[in-house]
């Protein structure tokens, strides 16, 4: 399996996920070889040079960004980088699970390759070096860098930037197109512009399925829906993503409402420009109703962690009354030491906790089994301290620090199990993000 990427970048996780998938699935009978970061340096079109040898059968299989297949002849996938389309990590998310996948990987056939899954990964942004990229004006006659993708270079080239592929940073680049997570130290991102998402494609060579049993095949196959259920929940989150990178220093600035509205107004023209292909007009509708039912998403505007100071909240029970929302992942438990299986199966996914009064309940949501979907419980608050009592036995104290806008943070964590520490660590690691008062 080839990878134009290093094991350390975002897709590492999941491609890592998948070889033990695979490997589990068919009870140590195949293994999936990984060849991390394949094209050398300097080699443009990386992404085509993946998807061009997995057609030629030099690797079997290979994860290649959905932009990259309508330069080799693919349609079918453009409709992903529509501009202004899939404009937020809930949208993508939702896209990725609806039951699109199959329409949007049966192009694929005509680069001569197999599309077996479609992964989520990051949203798209841009970067400025130097000084931000607030307004298309500033895009014009400037070198932006970009993969090559004909949807994505459409975009720049409307706003009329150059589109080049050399190093990022190369003499006269002014900035570039990318994400939080491999942006680099120095760009300045404009946060509230987010022309689309970056999903990856999962595919093998067309001669593989025929060299495999059909019980062979069906273990890649089910692997890799295995691994997007659990990409889903533990890839990280657009304001996850934009942590790390406000916390290496780098910057997130905002575009005025009129540039925005000129960005979008931009990518208008892109977009009819992609429908007059049938097919394609007919995928962009139907991504468009996936998006419609998701919430629309609060645009990040600068780093989350900056611009107010941490306040801790009043000893009063009732200091903390209200309804909260913690994300915790797969990968938060086991850095935190948990091999457990099921302790990594029922702390997993999207907790909504309410704290009413000295008593809690929480809500929990995850594609995958856990032993029950609710927990209630009672609490005490004083000093800034939490005690939170779980069941007749168990007993966990925390310190709270509580934002502003009165995200919870959870410090000096105390588990009275000691079999159960490195799982209250993980599961309390996360914040808690107020979402609501509590009914009246």
């Amino acid at each position: 399996m080839a990878s134009p990427d290093a094991a350390t970048e975002p897709n590492g996780p999941a491609i890592n996920q998948f070889v033990r998938e695979v490997e589990r699935r068919s009870g140590g009978t195949m293994r999936i070889e990984v060849a991390w970061d394949v094209t050398p340096e300097g080699v443009e079109d990386w992404d085509q040079v993946i998807a061009e040898g997995v057609a030629r059968g030099d690797y079997d299989l290979g994860l290649v960004p959905s932009r990259a297949w309508d330069v080799l002849g693919v349609t079918s996938l453009q409709a992903l980088n529509t501009p202004f389309l899939i404009d937020s990590d809930e949208a993508m998310r939702a896209v990725v699970a609806s039951d699109l996948r199959p329409d949007l990987l049966a192009g694929l056939e005509v680069a001569g390759v197999t599309g077996i899954d479609l992964w989520p990964s990051e949203m798209r942004r841009f970067f400025g070096l130097g000084a931000p990229l607030l307004s298309p004006a500033e895009f014009r006659g400037v070198d932006i860098r970009s993969p090559t993708s004909r949807t994505v270079s459409g975009l720049l080239d409307a706003l009329g930037a150059n589109v080049v592929q050399t190093a990022r940073g190369a003499s006269g680049q002014r900035g570039l197109e990318s994400s939080f997570a491999i942006a680099g130290v120095g760009a300045v991102a404009t946060g509230n512009v987010v022309p689309f998402a970056k999903l990856e494609t999962l595919v093998a060579d067309d001669a593989l399925r025929s060299r495999l049993q059909p019980g062979q095949w069906r273990v890649l196959v089910e692997s890799a829906a295995a691994t997007r259920r659990e990409q889903l929940e533990s890839f990280p989150t657009d304001e996850e993503s934009a942590r790390s990178f406000c916390r290496k220093g780098d910057e997130i600035v905002a575009a005025t409402p009129g540039d925005v509205s000129a960005f979008e107004k931009v990518g208008q023209r892109v977009r009819s420009e992609l429908e007059r292909d049938p097919a394609t007009a007919r995928l962009i509708a139907a991504i468009e109703d996936v998006v419609a039912t998701v919430p629309t998403a609060t645009a990040i505007t600068k780093c989350p962690d900056r611009g107010s100071e941490p306040a801790v909240a009043g000893d009063d029970v009732r200091a903390l009354d209200g309804i909260y929302v913690a994300r915790v992942h797969r990968r938060d438990l086991l850095e935190a030491g948990v091999t457990d299986r099921g302790q990594l199966r029922d702390n997993t996914g999207l907790f909504t906790w309410t704290l009413d009064a000295g008593s809690w309940q929480y809500q929990q949501a995850a594609d995958h089994y856990r032993s029950t979907d609710e927990q209630y419980g009672q609490y005490a608050y004083e000093a800034g301290r939490l005690t939170l009592y779980w069941g007749s036995e168990e007993v966990i104290t925390a310190r709270l620090t509580i934002d502003r806008d009165g995200t919870i943070h959870f410090s000096d964590l105390h588990d009275n199990l000691p079999e159960l520490q490195k799982a209250t660590e993980g599961f309390f690691g996360q914040p808690w993000r107020r979402i609501a008062d509590l009914p009246d």
